[in-house]
């Protein structure tokens, strides 16, 4: 006895196939991570932030006295951190902010000049403006685990 609905097996393949090279790629939206460039990117990014951070005259006081090694250490777990919160794979091997920075008397004045320097890098890599204000909010959001004296 003939299956009547043979023919018809070919058939389905054949449409799920065009749905499937139908269905645009951008369906899925990729992350920021990937987004920004991936983890060259991101380290490039933070090297930069952080020697920026390292020379300025007003923050740069708070990494004073750190070795090279105890600098690169500060470097690799901000690119980890970095990485992690946008959606890359890496793993945070860092303190939270609030442990980080609890008993350090950080000035509000001080997280601005910290996030101005931000912006200053993001700007010279020329990140798009999209993926600038993500994340500037993921930094912005950090704030109040950091921030001990506001309104200096």
């Amino acid at each position: 006895m003939r299956n009547q609905y043979l023919p018809a097996v070919p058939i389905f393949f054949i449409m799920g196939a065009m749905l499937c090279f139908s269905i645009p790629a951008l369906a899925v939206e990729k992350t920021l991570y990937e987004r920004l460039g991936g983890y060259d990117a991101v380290s490039a990014v933070v090297d930069d932030f952080a020697n920026k951070l390292f020379n300025d005259p007003v923050v740069g006081a708070r990494f004073f006295g750190m070795g090279d090694d105890t600098r690169e250490a500060f470097r690799q777990k901000n690119k980890n951190l970095v990485c992690r919160v946008t959606g890359g794979p890496c793993k945070i091997i860092s303190r939270s902010a609030s442990q980080t920075h609890d008993g350090l008397g950080i000035k509000a004045s001080e997280f601005a000049i910290v996030a101005q320097h931000l912006v200053d890098t993001l700007n010279k890599f020329k990140v798009p403006q999209k993926e600038h204000d993500e994340l500037m909010a993921i930094i912005g959001s950090l704030r109040p685990d950091i921030v001990e004296i506001e309104g200096q």
